[in-house]
C-alpha cells in the first residue's frame, strides 16, 4: 500500500482549486506514538485535513500553527513530547508514551505543491524512489523545505547530500555540505501495491473494495466480456477480457505485487496458473480448499508447479472464521498485506487465559 494514497487521490483536486496548503511531516519520533516517521498530513486555509498523524489529537495545535504559515510563508519545525505526566492535561497527546518531531511546509499550486507532486510523480511512474527533504540548513543552494526525487539506489551524482546507499527506512539525518550543516529527511517512496483479479463473479466485487480502501491499485481480468460490463467494476484501475491462455502477453505481470486466482473454473485456474509460475509475483493467492490447490499443481508441468508452489497461498487468506464474500475479501486483504510486509498476520495480543474475545456461548 500507498501510506499516502489519500494525498495522492487528493491532488487533482487540489490542483485545481489552486489553494495553498500546509504539510505536515512526522520527521522523527521517539518512544510510543501514533504514526511513525514518514506519515503525512495535509491541511487547507479552512482548517480542512487530509491524512492522519496523530490520531486526531494533536492536529488541532497544527492547525493553529499552519494558520501562521498562511501568512507568512515557508516553513517550522516544531516538537511534540508526551512522555510527561502533564501529557493528560495539555490533551494534545499522541495516545502513548512517545515524542515526535514535526515538520511544516507551505505548499503553493504554482510549483506543483512542492513535495506532494514528487509524491504523485513517483506514484505515477510506478518506480521506487527516495524524496529527499530539507529541514534544516544554512547552505545557500539547499534552503530549508527543498524537496528533490532521487533513484532508490544509484545516478545519486545531482544530488550531493546523499550518501551512496539510500536509507530503506524513513529518516532524518544531518550531513555537511562544503562547511554547511544541511538535515535532511530521507523518505522511501515505493510503487504503489498493485492487485490482479482474475475472475470477476460477484465475489471479486468486496475484494475490489478492500484494496481499494487501502489505496492498492487493481486489475480485474476475466474471459466473460458480460461479467465485467454494467459498472460492476468501476472503481478499478483497470478492467480486461482476456482468455486465460493468453495472460501473459496481455498484461505485464512483473508490475503486478500480488494475484488472487478466482474464476471458479478449474481448467481457467490452472491456465492462470501456468502462466502466474512464470511470473514473479511473490503472491498467488487460489481461492477454494486445500485439495483443489493440490489438485492444480499436480495437473502442471513439474517445471511450473516447482516455480509455483512457495508462492501459491490456498485456500487464499487469513483464518478469521471468513463466510460471507465480505468478510472473505477481508481476509484475503489482509492475507495479502501480511505476507508482502513479511509478517505472519496473528494476533497482535491476545487477553490473558481467554480463548476467544467473548463468551463462547454468546
Amino acid at each position: 500500500m500507498s501510506r499516502h494514497h489519500r494525498l495522492l487521490a487528493a491532488y487533482p483536486s487540489l490542483m485545481q482549486s489552486r489553494r495553498p496548503l500546509v504539510m505536515a511531516t512526522i520527521i522523527e519520533t521517539f518512544g510510543s506514538t501514533y504514526q511513525k516517521a514518514g506519515a503525512r498530513l495535509l491541511i487547507g486555509q479552512n482548517g480542512e485535513l487530509t491524512g492522519l498523524l496523530g490520531g486526531g489529537c494533536f492536529e488541532r495545535d497544527l492547525i493553529e500553527h499552519a494558520k501562521i504559515l498562511f501568512e507568512t510563508g515557508g516553513t517550522k519545525t516544531l516538537f511534540y513530547d508526551m512522555r510527561a505526566t502533564e501529557d493528560a492535561l495539555w490533551g494534545l497527546g499522541l495516545g502513548c508514551n512517545g515524542a515526535a518531531r514535526i515538520f511544516l511546509q507551505t505548499l503553493v499550486a504554482d510549483d506543483g505543491f512542492g513535495a506532494l507532486g514528487l509524491l504523485v510523480q513517483a506514484a505515477e511512474a510506478e518506480q521506487t524512489a527516495t524524496l529527499a527533504t530539507v529541514v534544516e540548513s544554512d547552505h545557500p543552494d539547499f534552503p530549508t523545505g527543498f524537496s528533490r526525487l532521487l533513484p532508490f539506489a544509484g545516478g545519486l551524482s545531482a544530488w550531493p547530500l546523499t550518501h551512496p546507499l539510500l536509507p530503506q527506512r524513513a529518516g532524518l539525518e544531518n550531513q555537511q555540505i562544503a562547511g554547511h550543516s544541511v538535515a535532511v529527511f530521507y523518505e522511501p517512496v515505493r510503487t504503489p501495491t498493485h492487485l490482479l483479479v482474475l475472475g470477476a463473479g460477484d465475489d471479486a466485487i468486496p475484494l475490489l473494495a478492500g484494496a481499494k480502501a487501502l489505496g492498492w491499485r487493481v486489475t480485474v481480468a476475466d474471459q466473460r466480456p458480460a461479467y465485467l460490463e454494467g459498472g460492476r467494476f468501476a472503481g478499478a484501475d483497470c478492467v480486461c477480457t482476456l482468455q486465460a491462455a493468453n495472460l501473459a502477453e496481455r498484461l505485464q505481470l512483473h508490475r503486478f505485487s500480488a494475484c488472487v486466482v478466482m474464476s471458479h473454473n478449474i481448467e481457467h485456474d490452472q491456465r492462470y496458473l501456468a502462466a502466474l509460475a512464470e511470473s514473479e509475483i511473490p503472491y498467488v493467492g487460489l481461492l477454494g480448499p486445500a485439495r483443489r490447490r493440490q489438485r492444480l499443481l499436480d495437473r502442471l508441468p513439474e517445471r511450473l508447479a516447482a516455480k509455483l508452489q512457495t508462492r501459491l497461498f490456498g485456500p487464499v487468506g487469513l483464518d478469521i472464521g471468513a463466510e460471507t464474500p465480505e468478510e472473505i475479501a477481508l481476509a484475503i486483504v489482509a492475507a495479502i498485506q501480511a505476507v508482502l510486509k513479511g509478517r505472519r498476520g496473528g494476533l497482535l495480543a491476545q487477553p490473558d487465559d481467554v480463548g476467544c474475545v467473548r463468551p463462547c456461548n454468546a
